[in-house]
Parts: C-alpha cells; sequence; structure tokens
C-alpha cells in the first residue's frame, strides 16, 4: 500500500490541472449565460423552422432595442409600441436606439420616447445634421463582468455623397475623422455604430464578390475592432456578416420588401444575439457575432 501510495504521489501534476482549468471554464461560461433569454425553435411545416422568445431571468448581460423610424399609419404604430413595451419590460432593456434621418423630429421618436417615458427607457436617435457632427452622439453602458458598451451614433448621409476626382467630400472625411476619433479613444470590450444609412450594397444573388461596403468606413470597423454597425434595412437583409464584423439592418415602414418590427440586443461577456421581431410579437429572424478575440471558441 504504502509503495502504490508513493506512485501515486509521484505521478505528474498536468492532469490534475488541465481538469481544474476545462472546470473553470465551464463555470466562467455557466455565469455568464445564467439567467439569459434563450430562443427555442419549434418545428413547422414543410420543414421550416420559427422561433420564439424563452422566458428566464436577465442577470447575465445589457439588452437594449432599435428600431427604424419614420412615419406609419396609426394602428401600426400603436402595435408597434405596444410590442415594444412588451419587450422592453420582459427583457429590462436599458435603452431605445431610434435610427432615423430627423432626430428629434422624427414622428416615431416623438411618439415612442413619451410613450416610453413611463417605464423611465431613453430614446436616442440619430439624426442628419448636414454633414456637420452636431448630431452625433456617444452612449456608454456598464455590463457585468466589469465590461462595457459603447454606442456611437453618426451622421452617415454625407457618406453616400458621389466622388469627385477620386476624393470624397469635406463633410464625409469630417465624419470619418470623428468616428475613428471616437473609437480609437475608447477600450470597451463592444463597439456599435449607427448610423440610418445600410452603407452596405448588394445584387440579389448576394454574392460575396458584389458586395459592396463604404471603404473608409469599413477600414475603420476593421481597425479598431467595432463589434457591429446598425442602421435601416438594406438589400443585403437584416443580417450581412462580414468577417468578424456584423451589419445588422432595421425594418423599415418605406421599404417594401420589408415587414415592418423592431430589433432586440441581447449583449453577454461572450456574444450578442438581435432578433427582429413583428408587429404580431413574432421572432422572425436571428443573428448571433461573438466577442472579438472569442470567435474560434
Amino acid at each position: 500500500m504504502e509503495e502504490e501510495a508513493a506512485v501515486r504521489s509521484k505521478r505528474p501534476p498536468w492532469r490534475r490541472t488541465v481538469a481544474v482549468q476545462v472546470a473553470l471554464c465551464v463555470a466562467m461560461y455557466a455565469a455568464f449565460s445564467l439567467g439569459e433569454p434563450r430562443l427555442h425553435r419549434r418545428p413547422r411545416g414543410g420543414g421550416e423552422e420559427a422561433f420564439s422568445l424563452g422566458r428566464g431571468g436577465r442577470g447575465g448581460g445589457v439588452s437594449f432595442l432599435s428600431v427604424a423610424g419614420g412615419a406609419r399609419p396609426a394602428a401600426d404604430q400603436a402595435r408597434l409600441l405596444r410590442q415594444m413595451e412588451g419587450i422592453a419590460k420582459a427583457y429590462k432593456v436599458k435603452f431605445v436606439l431610434d435610427v432615423a434621418e430627423l432626430g428629434e423630429d422624427d414622428p416615431l421618436w416623438q411618439n415612442g420616447s413619451l410613450y416610453f417615458q413611463a417605464l423611465n427607457i431613453p430614446w436616442y436617435s440619430t439624426t442628419s445634421s448636414h454633414g456637420q457632427i452636431i448630431g452625433n452622439f456617444i452612449k456608454k453602458v456598464k455590463m457585468p463582468y466589469d465590461q462595457n458598451l459603447e454606442i456611437i451614433g453618426m451622421d452617415t448621409g454625407p457618406l453616400k455623397e458621389p466622388i469627385h476626382d477620386g476624393k470624397i467630400s469635406a463633410s464625409s472625411r469630417e465624419q470619418i475623422k470623428w468616428l475613428e476619433q471616437s473609437v480609437a479613444s475608447t477600450s470597451t470590450n463592444w463597439k456599435i455604430v449607427v448610423g440610418y444609412d445600410p452603407l452596405v450594397v448588394c445584387t440579389e444573388a448576394h454574392r460575396l464578390e458584389s458586395t459592396k461596403f463604404c471603404g473608409p468606413l469599413q477600414r475603420v470597423f476593421a481597425k479598431y475592432a467595432v463589434s457591429a454597425y446598425l442602421s435601416k434595412v438594406g438589400p443585403c437583409g437584416h443580417f450581412h456578416q462580414d468577417s468578424s464584423m456584423l451589419y445588422i439592418g432595421n425594418p423599415s415602414p418605406d421599404v417594401l420588401t420589408s415587414s415592418d418590427g423592431f430589433l432586440l440586443h441581447i449583449i453577454n461577456p461572450l456574444e450578442m444575439e438581435s432578433l427582429v421581431i413583428n408587429l404580431e410579437g413574432k421572432v422572425v429572424e436571428r443573428s448571433v457575432v461573438h466577442h472579438h478575440g472569442l470567435e474560434a471558441l
């Protein structure tokens, strides 16, 4: 017996170390994910799948809503705001992003911000400031586990101005300079840029070689590890992945190919889940982007 004990004591400790590390990783992931709302799939006819929002706690991250501004029939606007209110209460959202060109003059912002006043949930809106940066904004939100979320809203109108003699306009350069300074000066874990223009152009085939981006902005996104760009929906659909960067389009009432609705975004230290919710309160599409550096996990 003494010899067996001596043999065991001489075994290398690496197995125990590896086991402890694996256990810690599992525990950390469970802590991050514990209580997060989960998306459940339920079968439908024809082999399709529908999504439904699960119920549960919301202690593992930060949730917010985004919606495209614009005028809507009174009945549609009322349905939209009621659905947003229900999700906001259930998921304890911190704020609402109104993707619009008119800012506080946007019809949805005027009604929605008042509607949500009783919930103490602020609304923030993008706006066209005719090439200036006075309408731009930065919203910082603290997350669990010493992480941070930063929302950077900017006027994207000048970025669509035509290029003359191979040069972009002065107002476009000003916007790009402001954006680069903003994302370079922060060390937040999650960076989301918001603008009202999609800035991604796809053909009907949605093939990679036919996809075009706003070049100067794409370089800033890649250089400073921006997690996602949020705008109105464009030809590429609600979600378009480019490497580790996700382009997210909000359903817009002025786009005939897109049903109206809004998005719920749930961010925890490991990933951001975005859900497209229509006027009936059904989740019709979803996407998940991992935190930079965790794509291989």
